[in-house]
């Protein structure tokens, strides 16, 4: 189209419109003419008509634009990091009253786990032996205690918390004895594998004389624990006894794959698995992780313990440092062979934590 065109449409358009405005001019005069004429009556009339069309209106303009109630904003609870869990795994413990027959902090335990529980402490004491155990839920840091602060004869169990206290403080360089990058590492190598899988005595003997306590008692420090090493073995409680599992936890699983002793700090969890005696490790399948030590004497020295201690965390599980999972189990007792006290126990344990 051509600007002349263009401009005779638009002369034509504003033409018309204009004889279209004098039109309906017009006809509103004429209505509104007659509606004068016609009185009150017809006034009355035109104003009832109109009514129902106001109604109709709002009708359309509700069906047009119905209320939509705002949907309620979700709750989102923040998964607990590992470096969130450590502490508050350490303050429960230091709750929990130590001489009670069933204790928690952190979590109120249902009436089926108090009862599933107790049960297992009964089946102990009604043939005259004494038990505690201590567990820490690592999702959050609670913690589920029976007798949890009667020290007992660690015997073996302790083993375990004392290599990795060596390893965490740099008593030894772990990634040098993972690889036995040198003869002396190599020779360590052997040491712990030795004590960590069949419980020798000797080659754990071995490692306390050349490096003491001192490394465990550092490793100790912040914890909270009021028990340790006394000696090679010595008294602790359940209490203090999953303190080192829960360091010894932050410490195996914690790290990142990049960290400079990733790879000591995996090899020596893998010499903890299918431990000797493990009650704990009995209970669950191959595609769990269970890291654990039991520890065992049977009157000599007058002496006489079974138990077991480590970390149980379900198949699959993976970036621990960020959502933690599973949970810490310490078992002392006097109950010397009787696996089958501690295995129930440990099963007992295992469906309450799977249950919380």
């Amino acid at each position: 189209m051509t600007d002349a065109q263009l401009d005779n449409a638009i002369v034509r358009h504003a033409q018309s419109a204009s004889r279209w405005k004098t039109v309906c001019f017009s006809a509103l005069l004429v209505a509104a003419l007659s509606a004068a004429s016609m009185g009150v009556a017809a006034h009355q009339t035109s104003a009832s008509a109109a009514a129902p069309a106001a109604s109709a209106t709002a009708t359309m303009q509700s069906q047009a634009q119905p209320t939509v109630s705002p949907s309620p904003t979700p709750t989102i609870t923040p998964t607990p990091t590992l470096a969130q869990v450590i502490p508050a795994a350490f303050a429960n413990l230091s709750q929990l009253d130590g001489s009670s027959t069933l204790a928690s902090a952190g979590v109120e335990l249902n009436e089926m786990q108090r009862s599933q529980l107790m049960e297992r402490i009964e089946d102990f004491r009604a043939q005259g032996y004494q038990a505690s155990f201590v567990v820490v839920d690592m999702r959050t840091g609670a913690a589920i205690a029976s007798y949890g602060g009667m020290p007992m004869y660690t015997a073996s169990s302790i083993k375990a918390p004392y290599i990795v206290s060596l390893a965490q403080t740099g008593a030894v360089d772990i990634n040098a004895v993972a690889t036995s990058a040198t003869a002396d590492a190599a020779g360590l190598n052997q040491l712990i594998t030795q004590t960590l899988q069949v419980s020798d005595n000797d080659t754990y003997e071995a490692l306390y004389k050349r490096f003491g306590a001192a490394p465990t008692m550092q490793w100790l420090a912040g914890t909270g624990a009021t028990t340790g090493l006394n000696g090679y073995y010595g008294d602790v409680t359940a209490i203090d006894l999953a303190r080192m599992w829960v360091n010894s936890y932050d410490y195996l699983f914690g790290a990142s794959a990049d960290a400079a002793d990733a790879q000591g700090r995996t090899w020596l969890a893998q010499q903890m698995r299918s431990s000797l005696n493990s009650s704990i490790a009995a209970v669950h399948g191959e595609g769990e992780t269970v890291a654990s030590k039991a520890g065992w004497i049977y009157g000599e020295g007058n002496l006489y313990a079974y138990n077991d201690a480590g970390i149980v965390i379900p198949a699959g599980s993976m970036q621990l440092s960020e959502k933690p999972q599973g949970y810490v189990l310490a078992m002392l007792t006097n109950a010397c062979a009787r696996d089958d006290l501690l295995t129930a126990l440990a099963q007992t344990v295992d469906d309450a934590m799977r249950a919380a």
